[in-house]
């Protein structure tokens, strides 16, 4: 039931910072379970509890009571018994079945349906993979069609680039396989207190971490700072308030 949670937590930070790596994942939740629930905990802890899980390695163990508490939090719940009272579906029925030893016929009957739901399964996955298959592969040629293409970070944004220039392109910056969401969606830009920094319903729409020479910087999507491999984190009226600027003063604004 723990690992459940463990994995929920990946899940949530893989839609956070935009990215599917492990390690980014993990390190990205041992940030926030430092500053935001005191909570300490390594990247590498983190990642053998999941890798551990997913490839079925050793013993499966429990986490520890604080770390579920803690993630719980995270993932928008009071505590524990709050998860499990909003989750009833994750309980398993057959957990509260009885124990008794079953006759022939109950034997026959479980093998059968056991038999069925392999069947059923391996069906399943078999279709899914048909169609991830199609999904990934019209994605990867309608975005393009030469698949040696990656991309740098050129001051604000992502560009393209061939994957044979490696590893520091001309800007500086490393040479990243191509990811299409943070291609499209992550740039860099100025803002003033008058930019629109919430969403009507107040999401966030901005999200920034501090660069190389200790500056803020400000970015249209969450995911990690292309240059310094930091955490982006989401806007709050404080640091608006604290750091963003009210005017942006321009040499040709001023009147001679």
């Amino acid at each position: 039931m723990s690992i459940k949670i463990l994995i929920l937590a990946f899940e949530k930070a893989a839609q956070e910072i935009g990215s599917t790596t492990k390690t980014h994942l993990s390190q990205h939740l041992s940030e926030v379970l430092q500053e935001d629930y005191k909570y300490p905990i390594s990247e590498r802890t983190l990642r053998d509890y999941y890798t551990n899980y997913k490839n079925n390695i050793g013993q499966q163990e429990d986490l520890k009571p604080k770390l579920i508490a803690c993630l719980c939090q995270y993932l928008g719940y009071k505590d524990y018994a709050d998860f499990i009272r909003k989750n009833p579906e994750i309980i398993s029925p057959k957990a509260l079945e009885n124990d008794s030893v079953p006759d022939n016929t109950t034997l026959d009957k479980k093998a059968n349906g056991k038999r069925k739901r392999i069947i059923l399964i391996f069906t399943g996955m078999g279709l899914i993979a048909l169609i991830w298959a199609s999904l990934f592969f019209k994605d990867r040629i309608s975005f393009n069609d030469n698949l040696q293409t990656c991309m740098t970070w050129a001051d604000s944004t992502y560009i393209k680039i061939s994957c044979n220039i490696a590893p520091y392109s001309d800007y500086g910056t490393q040479i990243e396989p191509m990811d299409e969401v943070r291609f499209k969606n992550l740039k860099k830009v100025k803002v003033t207190q008058a930019y629109r920094f919430f969403s009507e319903d107040g999401k966030p729409l901005v999200w920034y971490a501090k660069n190389k020479d200790g500056a803020i910087e400000y970015f249209t999507a969450p995911g990690l700072h292309p240059v310094t491999g930091e955490t982006l984190r989401k806007i709050t009226p404080h640091i608006i308030q604290k750091y963003v600027p009210i005017h942006r003063y321009q040499k040709d604004s001023f009147l001679q």
